[in-house]
Protein backbone atom coordinates (compact mmCIF):
# COMPACT_ATOMS: atom_id res chain seq x y z
CA UNK A 1 0.00 0.00 0.00
CA UNK A 2 2.79 2.25 1.25
CA UNK A 3 4.17 1.69 -2.37
CA UNK A 4 1.11 2.52 -4.01
CA UNK A 5 1.23 5.49 -2.31
CA UNK A 6 4.57 6.23 -2.83
CA UNK A 7 4.35 5.57 -6.78
CA UNK A 8 1.37 7.97 -7.21
CA UNK A 9 3.31 10.55 -5.35
CA UNK A 10 5.52 10.15 -8.08
CA UNK A 11 2.98 10.28 -10.97
CA UNK A 12 1.60 13.39 -9.52
CA UNK A 13 5.17 14.77 -9.18
CA UNK A 14 6.03 13.86 -12.48
CA UNK A 15 2.25 15.43 -13.73
CA UNK A 16 3.26 18.60 -12.16
CA UNK A 17 6.63 18.91 -14.03
CA UNK A 18 5.56 17.77 -17.41
CA UNK A 19 2.36 20.62 -16.95
CA UNK A 20 2.18 22.90 -19.99
CA UNK A 21 1.81 25.78 -17.15
CA UNK A 22 3.80 26.90 -14.45
CA UNK A 23 2.98 25.95 -10.84
CA UNK A 24 4.33 28.04 -8.17
CA UNK A 25 3.20 27.24 -4.01
CA UNK A 26 4.01 30.04 -1.93
CA UNK A 27 3.46 30.79 1.78
CA UNK A 28 1.77 33.21 3.91
CA UNK A 29 5.45 35.32 4.23
CA UNK A 30 5.94 34.91 0.49
CA UNK A 31 8.48 32.42 0.20
CA UNK A 32 8.57 30.08 -2.69
CA UNK A 33 7.95 27.12 -1.68
CA UNK A 34 7.69 24.69 -4.62
CA UNK A 35 7.55 25.30 -8.24
CA UNK A 36 7.24 23.01 -11.51
CA UNK A 37 10.06 22.66 -14.47
CA UNK A 38 7.39 24.57 -16.65
CA UNK A 39 7.83 27.67 -14.43
CA UNK A 40 11.59 27.44 -13.71
CA UNK A 41 12.33 27.29 -17.85
CA UNK A 42 9.92 29.95 -18.33
CA UNK A 43 11.88 32.46 -15.84
CA UNK A 44 15.00 30.77 -17.07
CA UNK A 45 16.11 29.55 -13.18
CA UNK A 46 16.45 26.02 -12.19
CA UNK A 47 14.16 24.73 -9.98
CA UNK A 48 16.11 24.26 -6.80
CA UNK A 49 17.17 28.04 -7.48
CA UNK A 50 13.80 29.27 -6.84
CA UNK A 51 12.74 27.15 -3.70
CA UNK A 52 12.52 29.24 -0.10
CA UNK A 53 13.37 32.81 -2.02
CA UNK A 54 10.93 35.65 -2.04
CA UNK A 55 8.01 35.18 -4.88
CA UNK A 56 9.02 39.02 -5.64
CA UNK A 57 12.39 37.77 -7.66
CA UNK A 58 10.16 37.12 -10.19
CA UNK A 59 8.44 40.37 -10.33
CA UNK A 60 9.78 43.57 -11.40
CA UNK A 61 11.19 45.90 -9.11
CA UNK A 62 8.67 48.74 -9.50
CA UNK A 63 5.76 46.45 -8.81
CA UNK A 64 7.65 44.37 -5.98
CA UNK A 65 5.91 46.62 -3.11
CA UNK A 66 2.83 47.01 -4.62
CA UNK A 67 3.00 43.40 -5.26
CA UNK A 68 3.58 42.65 -1.54
CA UNK A 69 0.69 45.18 -0.14
CA UNK A 70 -1.37 42.75 -2.34
CA UNK A 71 -0.38 39.49 -1.41
CA UNK A 72 -1.12 40.85 2.30
CA UNK A 73 -4.37 42.02 1.31
CA UNK A 74 -5.18 39.13 -0.26
CA UNK A 75 -4.04 36.87 2.82
CA UNK A 76 -6.71 38.20 5.04
CA UNK A 77 -9.19 37.09 2.56
CA UNK A 78 -8.17 34.39 0.33
CA UNK A 79 -10.17 33.73 -2.35
CA UNK A 80 -10.03 31.69 -5.84
CA UNK A 81 -9.41 33.63 -8.70
CA UNK A 82 -9.67 31.74 -12.31
CA UNK A 83 -7.34 33.08 -14.94
CA UNK A 84 -8.42 35.56 -17.37
CA UNK A 85 -9.33 39.19 -18.81
CA UNK A 86 -7.76 41.54 -16.33
CA UNK A 87 -5.72 38.59 -14.76
CA UNK A 88 -2.72 40.19 -16.89
CA UNK A 89 0.84 40.92 -15.02
CA UNK A 90 4.49 41.41 -15.75
CA UNK A 91 7.13 39.08 -14.70
CA UNK A 92 11.32 39.60 -14.85
CA UNK A 93 13.19 36.06 -16.05
CA UNK A 94 16.66 35.61 -14.62
CA UNK A 95 18.15 37.66 -17.68
CA UNK A 96 16.21 40.84 -16.69
CA UNK A 97 13.95 40.73 -19.56
CA UNK A 98 10.22 41.13 -18.70
CA UNK A 99 7.18 38.75 -20.32
CA UNK A 100 3.73 39.17 -19.82
CA UNK A 101 1.78 36.51 -17.55
CA UNK A 102 -1.63 35.46 -17.19
CA UNK A 103 -2.30 34.20 -13.60
CA UNK A 104 -4.51 32.13 -11.45
CA UNK A 105 -4.78 31.54 -8.15
CA UNK A 106 -5.87 29.05 -5.68
CA UNK A 107 -5.58 29.47 -1.60
CA UNK A 108 -5.45 26.04 0.00
CA UNK A 109 -4.46 24.84 3.47
CA UNK A 110 -1.62 22.40 4.26
CA UNK A 111 -0.14 20.96 7.51
CA UNK A 112 2.28 23.66 7.38
CA UNK A 113 0.03 26.44 6.92
CA UNK A 114 -1.73 28.26 4.30
CA UNK A 115 -0.43 28.25 1.13
CA UNK A 116 -1.24 29.79 -2.27
CA UNK A 117 -1.22 27.93 -5.34
CA UNK A 118 -0.68 29.67 -9.00
CA UNK A 119 -0.64 28.94 -12.32
CA UNK A 120 1.21 30.99 -14.73
CA UNK A 121 0.80 30.91 -18.37
CA UNK A 122 3.22 33.10 -20.55
CA UNK A 123 0.90 35.12 -22.78
CA UNK A 124 3.63 36.77 -25.01
CA UNK A 125 2.40 35.32 -28.54
CA UNK A 126 -0.92 36.19 -27.72
CA UNK A 127 -0.34 39.67 -26.44
CA UNK A 128 2.26 40.03 -29.96
CA UNK A 129 -0.93 38.90 -31.53
CA UNK A 130 -3.33 41.28 -30.20
CA UNK A 131 -0.89 44.01 -30.53
CA UNK A 132 -0.61 42.82 -34.42
CA UNK A 133 -4.20 42.81 -34.36
CA UNK A 134 -5.27 45.97 -32.41
CA UNK A 135 -2.53 47.91 -35.27
CA UNK A 136 -4.20 46.06 -37.92
CA UNK A 137 -7.61 47.28 -36.84
CA UNK A 138 -6.24 50.91 -36.01
CA UNK A 139 -5.02 51.03 -39.69
CA UNK A 140 -8.13 49.64 -40.79
CA UNK A 141 -10.12 51.70 -39.03
CA UNK A 142 -7.86 54.48 -40.54
CA UNK A 143 -8.49 53.30 -44.21
CA UNK A 144 -12.24 53.41 -43.31
CA UNK A 145 -12.46 57.04 -42.27
CA UNK A 146 -10.32 57.84 -45.48
CA UNK A 147 -12.58 56.37 -47.58
CA UNK A 148 -15.13 57.85 -45.84
CA UNK A 149 -13.99 61.11 -46.45
CA UNK A 150 -13.15 60.38 -49.90
CA UNK A 151 -17.23 59.15 -50.29
CA UNK A 152 -18.60 62.22 -48.59
CA UNK A 153 -16.54 64.23 -50.56
CA UNK A 154 -18.10 63.12 -53.67
CA UNK A 155 -21.39 62.94 -52.50
CA UNK A 156 -20.98 66.31 -51.69
CA UNK A 157 -19.44 66.84 -55.29
CA UNK A 158 -22.24 64.62 -57.00
CA UNK A 159 -24.94 67.01 -54.98
CA UNK A 160 -22.82 70.29 -55.94
CA UNK A 161 -23.14 68.91 -60.10
CA UNK A 162 -26.67 67.74 -59.76
CA UNK A 163 -27.60 71.39 -58.45
CA UNK A 164 -25.96 72.99 -61.22
CA UNK A 165 -27.92 70.35 -63.31
CA UNK A 166 -30.46 71.26 -61.73
CA UNK A 167 -30.85 74.94 -62.11
CA UNK A 168 -29.29 74.90 -65.67
CA UNK A 169 -32.04 72.86 -66.67
CA UNK A 170 -34.38 75.03 -65.30
CA UNK A 171 -32.92 78.07 -66.68
CA UNK A 172 -32.93 76.39 -70.44
CA UNK A 173 -36.97 75.58 -69.53
CA UNK A 174 -37.29 79.59 -68.53
CA UNK A 175 -36.17 80.77 -71.64
CA UNK A 176 -38.63 78.63 -73.47
CA UNK A 177 -41.17 79.80 -70.70
CA UNK A 178 -40.71 83.49 -71.86
CA UNK A 179 -41.74 83.28 -75.23
CA UNK A 180 -44.51 81.58 -74.36
CA UNK A 181 -45.32 84.02 -71.68
CA UNK A 182 -44.82 86.79 -73.54
CA UNK A 183 -48.92 87.19 -74.64
CA UNK A 184 -50.08 86.42 -71.04
CA UNK A 185 -48.02 89.96 -70.20
CA UNK A 186 -49.17 91.74 -73.46
CA UNK A 187 -52.95 90.63 -73.20
CA UNK A 188 -53.09 92.67 -69.87
CA UNK A 189 -50.78 95.35 -70.68
CA UNK A 190 -52.88 95.92 -73.65
CA UNK A 191 -55.89 96.33 -71.45
CA UNK A 192 -53.87 98.61 -68.93
CA UNK A 193 -52.89 100.49 -71.20
CA UNK A 194 -56.07 101.68 -72.74
CA UNK A 195 -57.59 101.85 -69.16
CA UNK A 196 -55.24 104.01 -67.87
CA UNK A 197 -55.46 106.23 -71.38
CA UNK A 198 -59.10 106.34 -70.44
CA UNK A 199 -58.91 107.08 -67.26
CA UNK A 200 -56.62 110.36 -68.35
CA UNK A 201 -59.52 111.86 -69.69
CA UNK A 202 -62.64 110.91 -67.21
CA UNK A 203 -63.89 113.25 -65.37
CA UNK A 204 -66.86 111.05 -64.09
CA UNK A 205 -65.79 109.41 -60.61
CA UNK A 206 -67.92 106.01 -61.33
CA UNK A 207 -66.45 105.62 -64.66
CA UNK A 208 -62.22 106.20 -63.41
CA UNK A 209 -63.44 104.11 -60.45
CA UNK A 210 -64.29 100.98 -62.92
CA UNK A 211 -61.08 102.29 -64.74
CA UNK A 212 -59.23 101.76 -61.64
CA UNK A 213 -60.58 98.65 -60.77
CA UNK A 214 -59.49 97.32 -64.47
CA UNK A 215 -55.58 98.50 -64.22
CA UNK A 216 -55.76 96.83 -61.06
CA UNK A 217 -57.20 93.48 -62.15
CA UNK A 218 -54.99 93.49 -65.58
CA UNK A 219 -51.78 94.62 -63.28
CA UNK A 220 -52.59 92.12 -60.78
CA UNK A 221 -52.60 89.07 -63.63
CA UNK A 222 -49.37 90.15 -65.06
CA UNK A 223 -47.74 90.26 -61.01
CA UNK A 224 -49.00 86.52 -60.89
CA UNK A 225 -47.33 85.68 -63.89
CA UNK A 226 -44.45 87.15 -63.14
CA UNK A 227 -44.55 85.20 -59.81
CA UNK A 228 -45.23 81.95 -61.30
CA UNK A 229 -42.32 82.21 -63.41
CA UNK A 230 -40.04 83.81 -60.90
CA UNK A 231 -40.97 80.86 -58.41
CA UNK A 232 -40.19 78.06 -61.32
CA UNK A 233 -36.64 79.59 -61.97
CA UNK A 234 -35.94 80.25 -58.32
CA UNK A 235 -32.84 78.00 -57.01
CA UNK A 236 -33.61 78.18 -53.18
CA UNK A 237 -30.73 76.21 -50.79
CA UNK A 238 -29.99 72.64 -50.41
CA UNK A 239 -31.49 72.74 -46.61
CA UNK A 240 -34.81 74.57 -47.33
CA UNK A 241 -37.07 71.25 -47.08
CA UNK A 242 -40.52 72.13 -46.29
CA UNK A 243 -43.79 70.11 -46.37
CA UNK A 244 -44.49 70.24 -49.74
CA UNK A 245 -48.57 70.10 -50.96
CA UNK A 246 -48.07 68.14 -53.99
CA UNK A 247 -51.84 69.62 -55.34
CA UNK A 248 -50.45 72.78 -54.96
CA UNK A 249 -47.83 72.07 -57.11
CA UNK A 250 -50.02 70.25 -59.86
CA UNK A 251 -52.21 73.66 -59.03
CA UNK A 252 -49.08 75.84 -60.65
CA UNK A 253 -47.69 73.43 -62.52
CA UNK A 254 -50.94 73.16 -65.01
CA UNK A 255 -51.59 77.00 -64.53
CA UNK A 256 -48.01 77.63 -65.98
CA UNK A 257 -47.95 75.43 -68.39
CA UNK A 258 -51.44 76.97 -70.00
CA UNK A 259 -49.99 80.41 -69.58
CA UNK A 260 -46.57 79.63 -71.55
CA UNK A 261 -46.68 75.88 -73.84
CA UNK A 262 -50.10 75.03 -74.07
CA UNK A 263 -52.64 75.99 -76.90
CA UNK A 264 -56.16 76.17 -77.11
CA UNK A 265 -56.56 72.62 -77.82
CA UNK A 266 -54.56 70.76 -74.70
CA UNK A 267 -57.01 69.46 -72.22
CA UNK A 268 -56.00 69.47 -68.73
CA UNK A 269 -58.41 66.82 -66.51
CA UNK A 270 -56.78 67.22 -62.66
CA UNK A 271 -58.47 64.57 -60.61
CA UNK A 272 -57.35 66.17 -57.07
CA UNK A 273 -57.56 62.96 -54.30
CA UNK A 274 -56.49 65.68 -51.50
CA UNK A 275 -53.01 63.91 -49.88
CA UNK A 276 -50.30 64.14 -47.11
CA UNK A 277 -47.89 66.61 -47.55
CA UNK A 278 -44.47 65.25 -48.71
CA UNK A 279 -40.40 66.79 -46.92
CA UNK A 280 -39.15 68.76 -50.42
CA UNK A 281 -38.39 72.05 -51.62
CA UNK A 282 -41.53 73.20 -53.60
CA UNK A 283 -39.69 74.85 -56.45
CA UNK A 284 -37.80 71.12 -57.17
CA UNK A 285 -41.13 69.20 -57.29
CA UNK A 286 -42.50 72.06 -59.29
CA UNK A 287 -39.87 71.03 -61.23
CA UNK A 288 -40.49 67.75 -62.12
CA UNK A 289 -44.09 67.92 -62.24
CA UNK A 290 -43.52 70.92 -65.24
CA UNK A 291 -41.59 69.09 -66.97
CA UNK A 292 -43.53 66.15 -67.27
CA UNK A 293 -46.06 68.58 -68.09
CA UNK A 294 -44.19 69.49 -71.02
CA UNK A 295 -42.97 66.83 -72.31
CA UNK A 296 -46.59 65.51 -72.25
CA UNK A 297 -47.73 68.74 -74.48
CA UNK A 298 -44.41 68.08 -76.85
CA UNK A 299 -45.68 64.75 -77.46
CA UNK A 300 -49.34 65.69 -78.81
CA UNK A 301 -48.40 68.70 -80.95
CA UNK A 302 -51.55 70.46 -82.52
CA UNK A 303 -54.23 69.03 -79.67
CA UNK A 304 -54.80 66.25 -76.96
CA UNK A 305 -55.51 65.44 -73.25
CA UNK A 306 -53.59 65.17 -70.21
CA UNK A 307 -54.71 63.43 -67.17
CA UNK A 308 -52.80 64.12 -63.57
CA UNK A 309 -54.09 61.99 -61.12
CA UNK A 310 -52.92 62.75 -57.02
CA UNK A 311 -53.41 59.79 -54.55
CA UNK A 312 -52.41 58.43 -51.21
CA UNK A 313 -51.51 54.81 -50.45
CA UNK A 314 -50.57 54.36 -46.71
CA UNK A 315 -47.63 56.00 -45.84
CA UNK A 316 -47.16 57.49 -49.39
CA UNK A 317 -48.71 59.75 -51.89
CA UNK A 318 -48.67 59.13 -55.49
CA UNK A 319 -48.78 61.32 -58.70
CA UNK A 320 -50.09 60.04 -62.09
CA UNK A 321 -49.40 62.56 -65.26
CA UNK A 322 -51.12 60.76 -68.78
CA UNK A 323 -51.32 61.79 -71.74
CA UNK A 324 -52.90 60.16 -75.53
CA UNK A 325 -50.17 61.30 -77.52
CA UNK A 326 -47.60 58.37 -79.85
CA UNK A 327 -46.27 57.09 -76.54
CA UNK A 328 -42.76 56.08 -76.16
CA UNK A 329 -40.90 53.43 -78.01
CA UNK A 330 -40.64 50.30 -76.05
CA UNK A 331 -37.44 50.08 -76.97
CA UNK A 332 -37.14 53.45 -75.52
CA UNK A 333 -38.74 53.24 -71.99
CA UNK A 334 -35.77 51.64 -70.27
CA UNK A 335 -33.63 54.66 -71.80
CA UNK A 336 -35.94 57.68 -71.08
CA UNK A 337 -33.96 58.52 -67.93
CA UNK A 338 -30.82 58.21 -68.65
CA UNK A 339 -28.40 61.07 -69.11
CA UNK A 340 -27.74 62.73 -72.68
CA UNK A 341 -31.08 60.25 -73.96
CA UNK A 342 -33.37 61.84 -76.33
CA UNK A 343 -35.13 61.16 -79.43
CA UNK A 344 -36.40 64.96 -80.04
CA UNK A 345 -33.11 65.87 -82.23
CA UNK A 346 -29.99 68.44 -81.30
CA UNK A 347 -32.15 71.61 -81.52
CA UNK A 348 -34.97 70.19 -78.89
CA UNK A 349 -32.37 69.84 -75.79
CA UNK A 350 -29.82 68.07 -74.46
CA UNK A 351 -31.39 64.69 -72.97
CA UNK A 352 -31.68 65.56 -68.91
CA UNK A 353 -35.14 66.56 -68.74
CA UNK A 354 -35.83 63.23 -67.29
CA UNK A 355 -32.78 62.46 -65.79
CA UNK A 356 -33.26 65.23 -63.22
CA UNK A 357 -36.74 64.41 -62.49
CA UNK A 358 -35.86 61.02 -61.71
CA UNK A 359 -32.60 62.84 -59.48
CA UNK A 360 -35.11 64.81 -57.86
CA UNK A 361 -37.59 62.33 -56.90
CA UNK A 362 -34.74 59.76 -55.35
CA UNK A 363 -33.18 62.68 -53.92
CA UNK A 364 -36.05 62.83 -51.62
CA UNK A 365 -36.96 59.03 -51.06
CA UNK A 366 -39.08 58.48 -53.89
CA UNK A 367 -39.64 56.28 -57.20
CA UNK A 368 -40.90 57.15 -60.97
CA UNK A 369 -42.25 54.94 -63.17
CA UNK A 370 -42.94 55.34 -66.89
CA UNK A 371 -45.04 53.13 -69.40
CA UNK A 372 -47.38 53.64 -72.39
CA UNK A 373 -51.62 53.07 -72.21
CA UNK A 374 -53.45 50.83 -74.27
CA UNK A 375 -54.80 52.67 -77.00
CA UNK A 376 -51.63 55.15 -76.92
CA UNK A 377 -49.84 57.73 -74.81
CA UNK A 378 -47.69 57.67 -72.03
CA UNK A 379 -48.17 57.36 -68.26
CA UNK A 380 -45.86 58.39 -65.77
CA UNK A 381 -46.18 57.63 -62.07
CA UNK A 382 -44.67 59.14 -59.18
CA UNK A 383 -44.22 57.89 -55.19
CA UNK A 384 -43.20 59.80 -52.60
CA UNK A 385 -42.98 58.82 -48.93
CA UNK A 386 -45.33 61.27 -46.68
CA UNK A 387 -43.93 63.75 -44.64
CA UNK A 388 -43.87 62.29 -41.54
CA UNK A 389 -41.77 59.40 -42.51
CA UNK A 390 -38.73 61.61 -44.29
CA UNK A 391 -35.89 62.41 -41.99
CA UNK A 392 -34.04 64.07 -44.63
CA UNK A 393 -33.11 64.17 -48.61
CA UNK A 394 -32.26 60.61 -49.67
CA UNK A 395 -28.45 60.88 -50.49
Amino acid sequence: MAKTKKSMNEVYELALQAAPSGIIVVDEAGEIRYTNQTLADMFGYRVEELVDEPVEILIPDQFAAAHRRHMENYARAPRSRDMGTGRDLEGITRDGNRIPLEIGLRPTQTPSGPVVVATVVDITVRKAIEDRLHRHEQELEQLVAERTRELEDAQREKERMLEQLIQAEKMTTVGTLVSGIGHEINNPLYALHAAAEALADETDIECCRAYGSEILKQATRIAETVKNLSRYAQPGTRHDLQAVDLSEVVEEAVRLAHQSLNDEQIEFEVSDGRVAEISARFEEIMQVVFNLLRNAIQAMPGEGRIQIVTQQHGDFVSLRIQDNGSGIPREHLKRVFDPFFTTKGPDKGEGLGLYIVRQIIIRYGGEIEVDNVDGGGARFEIRFPVANRVDKPEE
